[in-house]
């Protein structure tokens, strides 16, 4: 192998942009795993590879830039996110540290991708400023691209539809593409390169660690399963697969990754990525089974879906395995709300899986979104008292937002409906947030009713008494510090 990096992966830097005040003390530091799965398959396959995760370090665009200039890689490849369907708030970053890298690196081509990009590959090249960009899951696509590169050369051109899922851009001359394939055979696939990001530059949520606010580092997260089987028209996470997805590791696959983290690494605190983890029941079960044999410890969340856990006793199962907390979307309390999201969950499953989920001893993330489009004033009302009621031990509040690449926002864009003209104003917690306004409500009062909500929640007696006698004083003095914030929100 050369001395020559072949590739430069960055993830960019939007913590000030994402959280403002919170980014410093309350807000994770999570690890860009797709960057770090990205990066082993393609060193895997015998290039030079290296991790910059400019959002854990801190780094402004334009000292990226200038690392870039230094290291003087084949490509850089700057990615946003898999994960999350509110990804589009890195494209602001994303944005700015593309062009940054080309100002100080201008014979450094850029590659982005992720959930934006997969959906518009022409935007970003047009827009952006990207040299070439990813449609669809990287792997191979990335491995073909350097390929390129190394034999021609920088100045070596891809033809229209040469390499699947690789658009380019030369001068003024677009060169198109269509979606890669999907990698199905996912145990095939590397473990992510931890090396490259070491799991001590990482900070679990905090909520996650109530019971352990002074060991939220290190931190690491794994997929058991990839995809989503579910097609919500406010979510992106499918937009890269370009559709609803499922694909699961096998739980000798995930083993490996746990316990390679726990022994070598030290991580107890890990995120199960999956948009779903409670899906394939006789995985989770198998995979509980081994993870209880091994006793490694660990304090796992994850996602979950209502509707998905059938019975009880695979609860108390996850817990005896370390699952401590699982999120659930529950969204909204009014049916009719849910329903136009084509997410229509039986109010009696979302009430019994709350149920049984606090009888096996697991604590509750609640996700509601205010503003989906079928939402007024009463009905958000009902979705605060929904929460108030289960007084979950966190409760996320969010605005619903048309993201770019979900169908929500197709539809709402087709009708004419006024939407975002810079990518800050997706961010939840931006001063110019601009939520999707409703035929009932406007975007400002959305956003308002959101803020007071997330203060009538966290204030409530109820609640912190809770929280103290579940965590104890620290965990109550640690939300007081996060009410000390004010949003700073314009007008």
């Amino acid at each position: 192998m050369s001395d020559v990096l072949d590739l430069l992966l960055v993830f960019p830097n939007n913590r000030t942009r994402a959280y403002g005040t919170l980014a410093a003390e309350v807000a994770a530091i999570t690890p860009p795993v797709q960057s770090g799965l990205t990066a082993a398959y393609v060193r895997e396959r015998g290039y030079a590879v290296r991790i910059l995760d400019a959002d854990a370090r801190e780094w402004l665009p334009e000292r990226v830039g200038q690392e870039v200039a230094a290291l003087k890689p084949r490509l850089v490849m700057v990615s946003t996110d898999h994960v999350n369907s509110g990804d589009v708030t890195k494209m602001a970053a994303a944005t700015e540290t593309v062009r940054a890298i080309h100002a100080a690196a201008p014979g450094v081509p850029v590659l982005l991708e992720g959930v934006v990009p997969s959906a518009y590959p022409k935007w970003m090249l047009q827009d952006e400023g990207a040299d070439y960009v990813c449609q669809g899951e990287p792997y191979d696509p990335i491995v073909k691209l350097l390929a390129k590169l190394k034999q021609d050369g920088p100045g070596a051109r891809v033809a229209t539809r040469e390499i699947p899922g690789i658009w380019a851009r030369y001068g003024d001359d677009l060169v198109e593409s269509f979606r890669a394939p999907m990698f199905h055979e996912v145990d095939k696939l590397p473990m992510t390169a931890w090396d490259l990001m070491p799991p001590s530059d990482y900070r679990a949520h905090h909520w996650h660690c109530f019971d352990r606010l002074d060991r939220r580092s290190p931190y690491a997260s794994v997929f058991t399963n990839l995809g989503c089987p579910y097609g919500c028209s406010f979510c992106s996470v499918n937009v890269v697969a370009g559709g609803a997805n499922f694909r699961t590791h096998s739980p000798e696959y995930v083993m490996k990754e746990l316990t390679l983290l726990n022994k070598q690494y030290g991580v107890s605190n890990i995120r199960l990525l999956d948009n779903v983890f409670t899906i394939r029941l006789d995985l989770v079960e198998e995979l509980c089974d081994r993870i209880i044999a091994a006793d490694l410890g660990l304090n796992f969340w994850a996602y979950a879906r209502v509707e998905s856990v059938r019975n009880p006793d695979i609860l108390k199962k996850m817990r005896k395995a370390g699952v401590r907390w699982l999120a659930y979307g529950i969204e909204a309390a009014h049916e009719r709300v849910r329903a136009a999201v084509d997410k229509p969950s039986n109010p009696q499953i979302i009430e019994q899986a709350i149920e049984w989920t606090k009888e096996a001893g697991i604590w509750i993330v609640g996700n509601f979104i205010f503003g989906l489009p079928e939402d007024d004033l009463e009905s958000m009302r009902m979705s605060l008292d929904m929460a108030k009621r289960f007084n979950v031990e966190w409760a996320n509040f969010y605005c619903a937002m048309a993201y770019p690449g979900t169908k929500l926002y197709d539809q709402v864009k087709a009708a004419g409906v006024e939407l975002p003209k810079d990518w800050a104003a997706y961010g939840q917690y931006s001063p110019n947030a601009q939520p999707l306004a409703t035929k009932y409500v406007t975007s400002k009062e959305i956003v308002a009713f959101r803020d007071a909500a997330f203060r009538e929640y966290y204030e409530n007696p109820h609640y912190l008494d809770m929280l103290e006698k579940t965590f104890g004083r620290d965990a109550r003095d640690f939300v007081g510090r996060i009410l000390a914030h004010d949003l700073k929100r314009d007008g």
